[in-house]
């Protein structure tokens, strides 16, 4: 683990990455932003927490076991924000300036910094993975090689805007799979985190935004059990072992016919007004583009 020094915040010579531009027409406007992505949520959320410096963060500068959502409603717009938002508004500095006093020791006795680059790269790949993993599962259409090389290359442009080093960046689709199963094997573990939140339906937790409490109370334990049921169906073979999740035969036909709807779907999905296939920051800067 880098020093709490090292925050990758003072700019090296870039490296000779390709990067193809993220702005309306490309791959990740058009995908990233979909309201189907929100599946992902305890997926990609739960691979960030098995990194032990993304952990140690949650633990000692977050009320995340107090209010998870809270850190969920209010993390994920200005993350749509750096993709959907005009540059000059600077949402990816915005986004990079939450995490500069994050720091501290992990669990495994490791010094941590939210802006170390090997671990802010590690939060920006499960993003933009999403959407190589929905294509993958259940998109009618798949991506071709070629659209999934340029996927890489337009995440080169989006990590660029946090303004941090391209050190740990690739611009292609191998290395991505390369990096992506080295991180599966090598770096993740099953942290005191993910260990709570995989329990999440037994806490009593905060309402989420604009549901009464008694509501909250009446729907909040199948409803977190139905999301850690998603999260777990989605999740990486290789991670649910490092979770010691089970995965049981009636969890695999459920899955199938999960997937068979989403699969079917898809064909229509572009049917659908953009205000209905769109999450909200998504869609408005969708519009603030005349789209």
């Amino acid at each position: 683990m880098s020093s709490d020094a090292d925050t990758g915040t003072r700019r090296s010579k870039p490296r000779e990455l390709r990067a193809d531009p993220i702005g309306p027409g490309s791959l990740t406007w058009t995908h990233f932003g979909d309201v189907r992505g929100l599946l992902y949520l305890g997926r990609a959320g739960t691979l960030q927490n098995m990194h032990p410096a993304v952990s140690g963060a949650l633990q000692d500068h977050s009320n995340f076991f107090d209010n998870p959502l809270d850190r969920l409603f209010r993390s994920l717009p200005p993350i749509y924000g750096v993709v959907y938002d005009r540059t000059e508004e600077g949402t990816g500095t915005l986004v990079r300036n939450f995490h500069t006093d994050l720091k501290g020791i992990d669990e495994t006795g490791g010094r941590y910094h939210a802006l170390t680059p090997d671990t802010f790269w590690w939060t920006h790949v499960t993003f933009f993975e999403v959407i190589l993993d929905f294509n993958e599962r259940f998109a009618y259409k798949k991506f071709t090689q070629e659209q999934k090389d340029q996927l890489v290359r337009e995440a080169v442009t989006w990590w660029r805007c946090y303004g941090l080093t391209d050190r740990p960046a690739f611009d292609d689709y191998a290395s991505f799979r390369t990096y992506w199963e080295d991180m599966l094997d090598n770096h993740l573990i099953n942290t005191h985190t993910t260990k709570w939140s995989t329990r999440i339906a037994e806490h009593d937790i905060a309402p989420a935004p604009k549901v009464p409490t008694w509501l909250w109370r009446l729907t909040s334990r199948p409803t977190m059990a139905v999301a850690n049921w998603i999260g777990k169906a989605l999740m990486p073979e290789k991670a649910r072992k490092t979770l010691e999740w089970e995965w049981t035969p009636r969890d695999e036909r459920m899955y199938f016919w999960f997937a068979r709807f989403l699969t079917l779907t898809d064909r229509f999905w572009h049917l659908l007004p953009l205000r209905l296939r769109y999450a909200p920051r998504a869609y408005s800067g969708i519009r603030a583009q005349g789209l």
